[in-house]
């Protein structure tokens, strides 16, 4: 229903603009708008409250309700435009027909959906028939990442221990350091730690780190490790690049960290760039796959597996994640570790879990874990069907007003630092947003639901400002791979390129 609630939002949108104006076709014309925007104002609050309620029949009559919410919305983003252009001694008898012609083909469509939301809401008791699970985190909590950076280390420290040996250990020799395992087994954030310490430990004169990924540009990604080491942007071509970077690291002590590397032609692309001039040099690469991570290793040096957190690991990540420093209550324990099995060891997966049980305003609750384990049961043949279903699951419990703010994510490439201020600016383009009593801007309703979609553990802080705001954000790869998933089912959109938003 992402899609029909989008164009209804635009709709509602729409509306809204051409009430605001002073200058109408006629009076018929302004009633006319009035009640197909108390018309629209409902079907929107009612699928914000009921969507789960409804959901086999809204899946069933998705479609047409799709296509009617959208057609409704070229209706009147074409009456809006011909009302904003046309002068009060212009208007030809044309031009009123085309305008009456938009309006009455919107209502039409407008009323298909009407009478499909009365038809459910006969049959809905507003009093008692609200969601008693409720998904939505109370308004006044806000993201704490360095809490989520602190709980996703839970297991790790056998390897963050394994890899730092590696890094400081005495060898002249520029030593490179795979570390493979699968998506959402915590590599990036093992690789990040270890970065995090080198840097405070001050021992490396350089550090970096950069992200690859399966569609990359090898102009841009050297841009972006001269940026890191130098703080400044170059438009030189990628010869000059290179040369660059070449010499900012020869001669120096340097850490370099090469984030989801996917083949062995992009580390062949790379490798060439940095010096092995017996400074005591490292890179630390992450890869899902073992090939690349075999070919990438130095010839003396082994390459570090990840493997999954053991049943014990898990439920702990899943009590830090959701309690922090409290105790979980004993009458959770026997459910919680069921829970924490289910996600068959993998810490994206324990951590966006956490955050649907967060998301329900009350964790204490036994109702609350009692869903969550209902819907993420093991029944799945393998690891990555289950992690793909309980990451459905948790999109599927999104409130309506996220889902579409959710899935315009994909439209970014992959492992791109999506910039904050920019994403607004898009969701209010798009008309996702809507004011309400509280946030009476739409760029402070879009920071809300950013914040709400951090603290569920579907997108991840990139960057923070000075005043704590966040300023850049991302997407786990298998988070984005549903995104996709989940906005082709939809009709959402398609994406006909990898990366449509540079």
């Amino acid at each position: 229903m992402a899609a029909a609630y989008a164009a209804l939002l635009a709709v509602a949108r729409s509306l809204r603009e051409i009430l605001d104006m002073d200058k109408y076709i006629d009076p018929l014309h302004k009633e006319k708008n009035v009640s197909l925007k108390e018309k629209v104002d409902f079907i929107i609050a009612f699928l914000e409250d009921y969507s789960d309620k409804y959901q086999e029949t809204l899946g069933r009559e998705g479609n047409g309700i799709r296509e009617a919410a959208c057609e409704a919305q070229d209706f009147m983003d074409s009456y809006q435009c011909s009302v904003s252009t046309i002068d009060d001694d212009g208007r030809s008898e044309e031009a009123h027909l085309n305008l009456d012609r938009d309006l009455t083909m919107a209502s039409e469509r407008i009323g298909f959906i009407w009478e499909e939301t009365m038809k459910m809401n006969n049959g809905t008791d507003t009093a008692k028939d609200r969601r008693s699970v409720s998904y939505s985190f109370p308004v006044d909590r806000s993201s704490t990442v360095q809490a989520t950076a602190r709980k996703v280390v839970v297991g790790f420290d056998d390897d963050l221990l394994a890899i730092k040996e590696r890094l400081y250990e005495d060898s002249a020799k520029l030593q490179i350091i795979p570390v493979v395992g699968m998506g959402g087994i915590g590599k990036t954030t093992l690789a990040r730690k270890a970065y995090d310490n080198s840097i405070f430990s001050q021992y490396f004169d350089k550090c970096a780190l950069i992200t690859v990924s399966q569609e990359y540009q090898r102009r841009e990604v050297l841009s972006g490790l001269l940026k890191s080491l130098e703080n400044e942007q170059s438009n030189e071509n990628e010869a000059e690049l290179e040369k660059l970077v070449y010499q900012s690291l020869f001669g120096r002590r340097y850490l370099i960290v090469i984030d989801d590397i996917w083949s062995t032609k992009a580390w062949d692309d790379f490798k060439m760039t940095f010096p092995d001039d017996g400074s005591g040099s490292r890179i630390l690469l992450t890869t899902r796959l073992l090939d690349v991570a075999s070919h990438a290793r130095s010839s003396d040096a082994p390459v570090h597996q990840m493997n999954c957190l053991n049943n014990g690991q898990s439920w702990e990540l899943l009590q830090e994640s959701v309690f922090e420093q409290q105790s979980c209550p004993l009458q959770l324990v026997k459910i919680g570790k069921k829970i924490a099995e289910n996600c068959r060891g993998l810490p994206l997966i324990i951590v966006v879990v956490a955050g649907l049980i967060l998301s329900s305003g009350n964790v204490m609750r036994e109702e609350v874990w009692e869903n969550v384990s209902e819907n993420i049961s093991s029944k799945e043949p393998t690891i990555g069907l289950q992690c793909s279903k309980i990451l459905c699951f948790s999109y599927d419990r999104l409130p309506l007003r996220l889902k579409p703010c959710f899935l315009y994510i994909a439209a970014f490439p992959e492992d791109y630092e999506i910039d904050v201020s920019k994403l607004m600016k898009l969701w209010v383009a798009e008309g996702f947003l809507k004011p309400n009593d509280q946030f009476k801007w739409l760029e402070d309703v879009g920071e809300r639901y950013l914040e709400d979609l951090v603290n569920r553990s579907l997108l991840l802080v990139s960057k923070k400002g000075p005043d704590g705001k966040l300023e850049t954000v991302g997407i786990h790869d298998m988070l984005r791979e549903i995104c996709i998933t989940k906005a082709e089912e939809e009709g959402f959109f398609m994406l006909s390129h990898p990366n449509p938003i540079p």
